[in-house]
């Protein structure tokens, strides 16, 4: 198959993306060609997002040419001599291209459109390994790595959304463990696409026994914020000034991106009332819901141990029976 890879953690980063090459090397190891399109930066929790007034550029980088802190050598040479199997790997493998303000739905849509027009047709999209799992309706409507994989869908194509259950660092002898497993379940969910299904959602356990635990078919763990839990406000000494067009000021090295500090009328914006905030998730109580779920949810089969997949429909479906005129 020629399979394209997204993510929503960006370039390998041992912090922040350390799941993407052992999967991309499993796939290849499996016989399959991979085009890899990812965002420059992480972009978790931006779901199916587009940004509409971003420019976007694409990077042709070879994959051996990334560090591990999700920058790569501009003065890499690809004739270079290599030292491990992996690296020699690596070298062989095409080019990947890495998005400046990308999000996991702008790599699909420049993935399977325009970035690979040179090689055969895009048979799959695989969205991830996330850095983290993504169970529960909280999780599925805000992930970028579910996001991907709902773009696929909306593009006519197969997806499937990767996540490996763990944001602790893990040995690489339990990521390749789950890289192999998540090869052989794409490879089934293939071969045995229920046309029901417009998406998978995958969750692996991070574990060295992986391989010979459950795989079971599971639901969406329904869950809603009862309270607000993931921004808090911040003392006005401690904020960035940020512009009435929701710019921040010298963010960008400096940079204002050509925006005007005062408003369109001359007033500077600090006329008027400001309170500022930043994101602080807080997620004691979602992580005990997801320990208390239900058997046969996503969270309660990855969270004890098994794998869990979630066929999914790519739509917010209408409620059957609220019909015909509207009386008011």
């Amino acid at each position: 198959m020629h399979i394209l890879v997204v993510n929503d953690d960006g370039p390998p980063s041992r912090r922040l993306s350390p799941y993407i090459h052992p999967l991309v090397n499993a796939l290849q190891d499996a016989g399959h060609l991979v085009s890899v399109a990812i965002p420059a930066a992480s972009r978790s929790w931006i779901g199916k997002a587009h940004l509409i007034e971003a420019s976007l550029k694409a990077t042709y980088v070879p994959p051996a040419a990334f560090r591990n802190d999700g920058t790569w050598d501009e003065t890499f040479e690809s004739s270079s001599t290599s030292t491990t199997p992996d690296e020699e790997s690596q070298r062989k493998s095409p080019d990947w291209v890495v998005i400046r303000n990308g999000t996991p739905a702008s790599c699909v849509q420049l993935g399977l459109f325009n970035l690979f027009t040179d090689r055969d047709p895009i048979d799959l999209v695989i969205s991830g390994p996330n850095h983290g799992r993504n169970a529960s309706t909280i999780y599925n409507l805000s992930s970028g790595t579910v996001g991907g994989a709902l773009e696929a869908a909306t593009c006519g194509k197969r997806g499937i959304a990767v996540s490996f259950g763990s944001k602790d660092e893990q040995p690489m002898d339990v990521i390749c463990a789950a890289a192999r497993l998540a090869v052989r379940i794409v490879h089934h969910l293939v071969e045995n696409w229920d046309e029901r299904v417009e998406l998978y959602n995958l969750n692996i356990p991070m574990q060295l026994d992986v391989e010979t635990r459950p795989v079971l078919y599971t639901r969406t763990l329904p869950y809603y914020w009862n309270k607000g839990c993931l921004y808090a406000e911040v003392s006005g000494d401690k904020a960035p000034p940020v512009l009435m067009n929701g710019a921040t000021n010298g963010i960008a090295n400096g940079e204002t991106n050509g925006v005007s500090k005062t408003t369109p009328n001359g007033i500077n914006p600090t006329h008027f009332r400001e309170r500022d905030f930043k994101w602080s998730a807080e997620l004691s109580e979602m992580k005990a819901a997801l320990q208390a779920s239900e058997e046969g949810t996503d969270a309660h089969t990855v969270l004890n141990g098994s794998t869990s997949v979630t066929p999914l429909c790519a739509n917010f479906w209408y409620v059957p029976g609220l019909e015909g005129p509207l009386v008011l």
